[in-house]
């Protein structure tokens, strides 16, 4: 079976006990979420590889006392291309630079989600300083990989999974890139990339004690 008819199948699933009145918590509970997202992540990075793109997922870089984590970073010939992966569904409304976006669910109900051009734009910040190149561009791309729709402003910053191949082929950078500058930023970060799953409880710890702040 593959990763997008598991997907498929979990939405069916909960759909389901909907509807027979099994689930009468809240629309996006944590343990679905993380595995919707996670199976997202996935068909994202089945689609970088398919063009031969390399990928890491899930590196949480450290800086500044704190620390992010990004869901993936792929090389790309003359570039490194960031990407946010989201796979929400319902309808999303917001301007690209509004503070957060809404989300309409199942019901008309309405809750704020993050402006995943925000936090792609602070990842793409992130890795630059981690790689301290300003010669190598680093591109960011907000990837939707779940059943969403999103409104008239927001479309030209979301790329749909389905078209995530062409979008990726049009990806370009300069010509006279020494590849070894590439080469030297790609085994910097696969470095780090093998450090983050050590990383990712005291990260999240401290997502979680910020979340307690506000």
């Amino acid at each position: 079976m593959g990763v997008e008819t598991v997907i498929e199948a979990w939405l069916a699933r909960f759909k389901r006990r909907r509807e027979s009145g099994v689930l009468v918590a809240q629309e996006a509970q944590p343990d679905r979420a993380a595995t919707l997202g996670a199976l997202g992540e996935a068909l994202v990075a089945g689609a970088l590889r398919d063009i031969g793109w390399p990928v890491l997922r899930n590196m949480v870089l450290r800086e500044r006392g704190g620390s992010s984590e990004i869901d993936l970073v792929a090389r790309a010939p003359a570039a490194l291309v960031v990407i946010e992966v989201k796979t929400w569904s319902g309808y999303i409304q917001g301007a690209a630079s509004a503070a957060e976006w809404r989300r309409h669910g199942m019901g008309d109900r309405e809750s704020p989600v993050p402006n995943a051009v925000r936090q792609n734009l602070a990842h793409v910040g992130v890795i630059e300083r981690a790689i301290g190149d300003k010669g190598i561009p680093v591109m960011g791309m907000v990837v939707s990989a779940g059943h969403a729709r999103f409104a008239h402003a927001l479309r030209p910053h979301v790329v749909a999974l389905s078209e995530l191949g062409t979008v990726l082929r049009s990806v370009r950078g300069p010509r006279d890139l020494d590849p070894r500058r590439l080469d030297k930023a790609w085994a910097y970060l696969s470095r780090e990339a093998a450090r983050s799953p050590k990383r990712m409880a005291g990260h999240i710890a401290r997502m979680h004690a910020r979340s307690n702040e506000l």
